[in-house]
């Protein structure tokens, strides 16, 4: 049968014929739109990020982070051409005549291509990662975004830059043309910019960032998802201006990462589950009836002598049997005065033992800590929209102590040693934070590149990674920087205070042993084709747990192979369709 194993990051649609995903199992998958069935499966070498139609339907394009943009065939899926870049591939776009297509990858650069796969142009300017490119409805003009908060348009024919807007310090992750001459942009402050005629519009759509827009010039619409976890829908006028056609809290399983509109007035929408999920507008409803579990575990840790583990499903192992399903993919694991403490998509922190809800606010939550401030023992929360978010726990419940505003965008990880608190931001900052008087001190630009995974060292030094493949050893400020032996973005780390061993793993399904006391590289092993989603410290001094999108745990100690510990085996439990 086939299906997703891994979450779906991109959509798309031709007209009511065919549905197309990609997902983060490497798989791009063709599915029947009538009937929500398999047609045909393509695979890339890792993470499939996005897809897209040819206006004819003759061909599908699809952009990995295994560096390459594929052409593909419709409907058997044949491979007709593969375009190699440096970095991964976050966008993919098609011209209205289909003699085209562009890309925006995380080298900086937009590329131009013809039908054969012959580069036409190499579109070169953004400061950092580029991330969405749109061509005009005529076909003669590119729009592109970029982590750097620029809008640039380009003209197809020559390259040329033709227009530069810049929004400070607002990050923009979404473009889509709208009607005539207009253009939507969301950004990190919920806003829809509509730009016409040089001028700037503002509409407020939604209460945290926007993480993807969809237009139909057909039904003249224009669909959102935002990271406050609502899908909207608008109409627009030929103007760009917007007036509310439809709202919804998708439930669970969906991911907002990505939406399209096909021509049946509904909303295609990918999710953490084993195919996509659709909204229909006019009832209101969702369908999610072929949508099922998917084994992928997101994190990993020892828990009163267990290994405890979880992921998309949000289904809890101990020691390898599934004992608690909670309402939310989890992101992380972190034991707390006999509790084990789960979150992640919904907002929600929960006692992942018993499902209890213990505090709810509504941005998704990455990471969590516990740290000790004027002595009581807090959780820090951190999540997608920046703020931290300082727990303690009262009468059953976790109530709020403090809310820091410690980013801009995400916080990716969290650390404490002592009276310091180590953050990690996905703009590339780091933050060190005063627990007695929660004064925040920025490092900007401690990357190039995204900024993942935070650890502490006993010795007080804190380390960080990102998608630079460097490695960051944190003293008083001041980094050593070393470089990895990952060859793709470094996700997460974690350090034995006995030992001083760091551990750091990567997209690429490798983890490796950083002696931070020497500072020496000592053992890169490859667990898995699927990606590593966290790693953390073993019951033994030198041993670290590691997670995978597979659905396995492994073990790796700097004495001994690595061992798979074991694999979830999640039996699907379809969602019937729901009121919205």
């Amino acid at each position: 049968m086939i299906n997703h194993r891994s979450p779906i990051s991109g959509v798309a649609c031709l007209d009511d014929r065919y549905v197309a995903t990609a997902g983060y199992d490497s798989q791009l998958i063709l599915w029947d739109a009538r009937t929500q069935t398999a047609v045909a499966r393509a695979r890339h070498d890792h993470l499939a990020n996005h897809c897209t139609f040819s206006p004819d339907g003759r061909f599908l394009l699809s952009g990995s982070s295994d560096h390459t943009v594929r052409l593909w065939s419709v409907p058997d899926l044949g491979l007709l051409a593969v375009m190699r870049h440096s970095d991964d591939i976050e966008r993919v776009a098609f011209s209205p005549r289909g003699d085209r297509f562009a890309t925006a990858s995380r080298d900086y650069a937009i590329r131009v291509f013809d039908l054969t796969g012959q580069r036409v142009h190499l579109l070169e300017g953004h400061a950092a990662d580029a991330v969405f490119v749109e061509f005009s409805p005529d076909g003669r003009e590119l729009w592109s975004t970029s982590d750097d908060a620029d809008i640039r348009r380009w003209d197809v024919e020559t390259g040329e830059l033709l227009q530069q807007v810049s929004f400070g310090d607002v990050q923009l992750d979404t473009i889509a043309m709208g009607p005539e001459g207009v253009l939507y942009a969301g950004n990190d402050a919920g806003e829809i910019l509509i730009l016409k005629d040089g001028q700037v519009r503002t509409h407020q759509a939604h209460a945290l960032g926007i993480k993807c827009l969809a237009y139909s010039g057909r039904e003249s619409r224009l669909a959102s998802t935002g990271y406050d976890g609502f899908l909207r829908t608008f109409r627009t006028a030929p103007d760009g201006s917007l007036t509310l056609e439809a709202e919804t809290r998708p439930p669970r399983e969906v991911w907002l990462r990505t939406c399209a509109l096909d021509s049946r007035d509904r909303v295609i929408v990918g999710t953490f589950g084993s195919s996509y999920a659709t909204f229909d507008i006019g009832s209101r409803r969702w369908d999610l009836s072929r949508v099922g579990d998917t084994p992928g575990l997101n994190a990993v840790g020892v828990h009163a002598g267990a290994i405890m583990a979880i992921g998309d499903a949000g289904v809890l192992y101990r020691d390898g049997v599934a004992v608690r399903r909670i309402d939310s993919l989890c992101n992380f694991l972190l034991s707390f005065q006999g509790q084990l403490l789960t979150g992640g998509q919904t907002g929600t922190l929960f006692d992942a033992l018993t499902g209890q809800v213990l505090f709810e606010q509504p941005s998704p939550i990455n990471c969590a800590v516990e740290v000790q401030r004027g002595g009581e023992s807090l959780v820090v929360m951190g999540t997608y929209s920046g703020d931290a978010w300082l727990l303690a726990r009262a009468e059953g419940r976790m109530v709020l102590r403090e809310r820091l505003s410690v980013f801009r965008a995400a916080i990716k990880g969290l650390a404490v040693h002592g009276g310091t608190l180590f953050a990690t931001c996905a703009d590339r900052t780091v933050a060190h934070i005063s627990l007695s008087t929660l004064e925040v001190s920025r490092t900007a630009n401690a990357h190039e590149r995204i900024t993942n995974g935070a650890a502490a060292l006993p010795d007080g030094r804190f380390a960080s990674v990102g998608r630079d493949l460097m490695l960051r050893v944190w003293r008083q400020g001041q980094p050593s920087v070393f470089p990895t032996p990952h060859g793709r973005s470094v996700r997460c780390v974690a350090s034995c205070p006995q030992t001083m061993l760091l551990a750091t793993a990567a997209y690429d399904g490798t983890v490796a042993l950083f002696d931070a006391a020497r500072g020496e590289w000592l053992k890169t092993e490859r667990l898995t084709d699927f990606g590593i989603s966290t790693v953390s410290r073993g019951s033994r001094p030198g041993q670290f747990l590691a997670s995978a999108y597979d659905g396995c745990v492994y073990e790796v100690s700097r004495d001994a192979a690595p061992r798979r510990v074991f694999r979830a085996s999640v039996d699907p439990f379809p969602t019937q369709a729901l009121a919205a």
